[in-house]
């Protein structure tokens, strides 16, 4: 099986290296290729990158100017990666994978014939367990770690399916493509898409007390709030419209109307970061601001 890697790295010049160190062990063979794509960083990771790729042929760094993971997503997809290539494996740079995850992947999809990707399971965090357990009822990606196989890739660049640029939890939305078979809609019975390797994980550090950690902790929570918004707008749109009705950029959703409609949350932790989220959806999405920069909404908080 000839595999490619795919690495999504913004600001991870200290988790990259381990992210890239765990390869081999995971089932990275000598003639696969291993794709890093730096995007919108404002730390060291270009250079810890292109260190990596000096020290490793097998290694290839893109440095995109927006730190946009979809963005990057839609990149990979439709102009870097090979269709020649037996499956194209996703992992976040702030991750890393456990023994054999690459083998387990691929052994996944070789077991389910039908299988268009394959999800990985965390093997670490305080709350792993409740996280693999919705992967499993629900045949849901996880963005931390997946794979695609051959037939994935070749069909959505033959249908030209791209993500919105600026949409959170790409995972989610490939999934809901993956399940209604790439049409939309409300029929996201066809389960037989996305196989579970659940010998295949992943690991992580968990964020600690500091202040650092506080501070990732709380653009976490604001990007989790945009998330949930954006998939109760989005994906009303694609249920009713089809996934013709693909936005091209993920402001294109923001409408009076559309953020009307939304409410925040109530419980502790998400209740605020709600409000402050649906604030500026509202101030956007106004008619003085309907001429605003393309996912300037989307940007981090």
């Amino acid at each position: 099986m000839s595999i490619s890697v795919c690495i999504f790295a913004c600001n991870e010049e200290q988790t990259l290296p381990t992210c890239v160190g765990a390869l081999d062990a995971a089932g990275l063979s000598e003639t696969d290729q291993v794709h890093i794509l730096v995007n919108g960083c404002t730390d060291n990771t270009a250079f810890v990158a292109r260190a990596l790729a000096q020290a490793d042929t097998r290694i290839s760094v893109h440095e995109l100017p927006v730190g946009d993971k979809a963005n990057a997503w839609n990149e990979y997809m439709h102009r870097l990666a090979d269709p020649a290539l037996s499956m194209h494996v996703f992992i976040d740079g702030d991750v890393w994978m456990s023994a054999d995850a690459i083998t387990e992947l691929g052994a996944a999809l070789e077991d389910a014939p039908d299988a268009y990707a394959a999800a990985a399971l965390p093997a670490s965090g305080r709350s792993r367990r409740g996280w693999a357990s919705r992967l499993l009822q629900n045949h849901y990606l996880s963005g931390n770690l997946y794979a695609l196989s051959h037939d994935c890739l070749n069909s959505i660049r033959d249908k030209s399916i791209r993500l919105p640029y600026g949409a959170k939890g790409e995972d989610g939305l490939i999934t809901y493509l993956l399940l209604t078979d790439f049409r939309g809609g409300e029929d996201d019975s066809h389960r037989r898409m996305i196989t579970i390797a659940d010998k295949a994980t992943f690991e992580f550090h968990s964020l600690g007390p500091s202040w650092r950690d506080w501070k990732t902790y709380r653009k976490r929570l604001f990007r989790y709030s945009m998330r949930h918004f954006q998939k109760q707008v989005l994906y009303r749109r694609l249920k009713t419209y089809g996934v013709s009705a693909m936005p091209e950029t993920i402001d294109e959703i923001y409408t009076p109307e559309t953020v009307r409609k939304l409410r925040p949350r109530f419980d502790l932790v998400n209740f605020w970061f709600d409000c402050m989220t649906l604030r500026r959806l509202t101030a956007f999405s106004s008619p003085k601001n309907a001429a605003s920069s393309v996912s300037s909404i989307s940007r981090p908080v």
